[in-house]
């Protein structure tokens, strides 16, 4: 992913940006959408009726702050 983001905006700092919150979005999507299930059986609801809205709400809001919070921390401006 690295290289392909370089190859299109020619810049190596936004490529490396790019690439470390794909991988931390990944991962963390990843871990919501396994722990999720889990956690609403705990408290004995249907997973199967809020896992799929709720982990992708959940991943939006948490993918824009990891997206912030990562270009904040890689590019000092």
């Amino acid at each position: 992913m690295l290289f392909w983001a370089y190859f299109l905006g020619r810049n190596l700092q936004v490529a490396a940006v790019v690439s470390t919150i794909l991988l931390a979005v990944s991962a963390l999507a990843t871990l919501t959408g396994a722990a999720l299930p889990f956690l609403f059986r705990l408290v004995r609801v249907d997973p199967a009726f809020v896992s799929a809205p709720l982990i992708t709400t959940v991943m939006d809001i948490f993918g824009v702050f990891i997206y912030f919070f990562i270009a904040h921390m890689l590019i000092r401006v």
